[in-house]
């Protein structure tokens, strides 16, 4: 197929998406969301709009392109993602509040109308990007995006003027970067890290300490690493673990050859994760920078605060069980169903009560079991890929590659146990969909990474 202008100014626009992440926009109300969410709809909207020029102008290659979109919807993984996002939209038109449901607020952005721009970004990335070297380029772009969020958390750290955060040796405690949120720092830094680790694996496989662009993404990883430490988020970190786990796990368990690195990689992670945790309160441990992450308890106030929100989660969706309340209604029902243990005098003020903190609880509560089920389904499929026989036969994957994809929504579903999905992740999410069907479905035109 011809690379058309209309199609490659489409193109362009998906790549330059994930740069929203690096936007701060201090004139706003919400500086760390609105600029974000504006850049994000707007480089959406205009690819569309470039894509449906270029279907209207170019009837060969248009049909071409709309006969693979009509692929896409009969794949397992291409129903799942669009029954999920229907279903998002249509909860929120029964719902408690279905204007707000649609059009979300200043201070989030979220709603039907962010999960209908995800939709088509979901779809245009698969569509349009045909070559496993069009995915790097936008993974590249990823990799950028995080070093400029990171270099805006510095600007911000050392106070220069019009950088927004905390200071360094005043009020700082974790790296917010420019999401103004660790945790959504630490989540984005786990999706990065997967494209890094692909892109060497991949493109560098035979000079991973010799190229040039090897060593410099080493070097990312090097800075992401000590990044995500000062984020300090423990469920990110359990994540990482948890994703860890199970790719090793895999690789071990398909490649015998590699069975014996991969169990003795599992024990150190195991080890080494278990005697930080074990000896959170040493004083040797106190010092590594980020060692909240090595705080994991039961007993901790966050998780306290998270336990009464998944039970105000769990008795609204009672009420509603088939469809939920609709998106953005969680803050209602926390009034609703109070919990005054929620809110301690002499502590300090719970997590932000708009949401569960748990990805589950929060698309129980919005989108009903209908939901719950399609979301969970997205994942399923792609497990399940990941795990048939002969996975390299019929998709041309190596193993590899099929530990990583194995490992990286592991990663983003440990983590989502307490947390919930904002712009930073869902696009995230949305790109790894996309690149999952591309590497499950998608032979005829995948350039072979054995």
């Amino acid at each position: 197929m011809r690379d058309l202008p209309w199609f490659s100014i489409s193109r362009f626009f998906l790549y330059i998406t994930p740069l929203a992440l690096v936007i701060v926009t201090a004139s706003t109300l919400f500086p760390f969301i609105v600029g974000k969410y504006v850049w994000f709809r707007t480089s959406v909207a205009l690819a569309l709009i470039f894509f449906l020029i270029g279907v209207l102008f170019e009837s060969e290659e248009g049909e071409e392109y709309l006969r693979k979109i009509g692929r896409i919807l009969k794949t397992p993984l291409g129903i799942a993602v669009t029954a999920f996002t229907a279903i998002f939209i249509i909860a929120g038109i029964f719902g408690l509040r279905p204007g707000y449901s649609f059009w979300s607020n200043f201070e989030r952005g979220e709603g039907g109308l962010q999960m209908l721009n995800l939709y088509i970004f979901f779809i245009l990335l698969i569509t349009l990007l045909r070559k496993e070297s069009e995915w790097r380029k936008l993974f590249w772009v990823v990799l950028w995006t995080a070093l400029l969020m990171i270099l805006y958390g510095l600007g911000a750290g050392l106070g220069y003027n019009g950088f927004i955060g905390a200071e360094f040796g005043k009020d700082f405690s974790r790296f917010y970067g420019s999401l103004g949120n660790p945790a959504y720092m630490a989540g984005f830094l786990i999706f990065s890290s997967f494209y890094a680790v692909y892109i060497l694996t991949t493109r560098y496989r035979k000079h991973l300490f010799s190229h040039p662009g090897a060593v410099f993404i080493w070097l990312l990883l090097g800075i992401y690493a000590v990044i995500f430490l000062l984020a300090a988020t423990r469920g990110a970190f359990l994540g990482i673990i948890g994703g860890a786990f199970l790719g090793l796990g895999y690789v071990g368990f398909v490649k015998r050859s590699w069975r014996k690195w991969a169990i003795t990689i599992i024990i150190f992670l195991a080890i080494t994760a278990g005697t930080l945790i074990a000896f959170k309160n040493s004083e040797f441990v106190k010092k590594i920078p980020g060692s909240r992450i090595f705080d994991i308890s039961l007993s901790t106030t966050t998780f306290q605060h998270r336990t009464i929100m998944w039970k105000v989660a769990l008795d609204s969706w009672k009420e509603r069980p088939i469809l939920g309340w609709g998106p953005e209604s969680f803050g209602v029902l926390f009034q609703k169903n109070f919990n005054p243990d929620y809110f301690d005098p002499k502590g300090s003020f719970g997590a932000w009560f708009d949401r569960a903190h748990n990805i589950l609880f929060d698309y129980l509560v919005s989108t009903g079991i209908l939901g719950t089920l399609a979301y969970m389904a997205i994942f399923a499929t792609i497990y399940w890929k990941i795990f048939r026989r002969k996975i390299e036969e019929q998709t041309g994957l190596s193993s590899g590659i099929a530990a990583l994809a194995l490992a990286m929504p592991t990663a983003y579903l440990v983590q989502g146990l307490v947390l919930f999905d904002v712009l930073s992740i869902y696009l995230n999410l949305f790109i790894f969909f996309a690149f999952a069907w591309f590497l499950f479905y998608f032979k005829d035109e995948y350039e072979s990474l054995t």
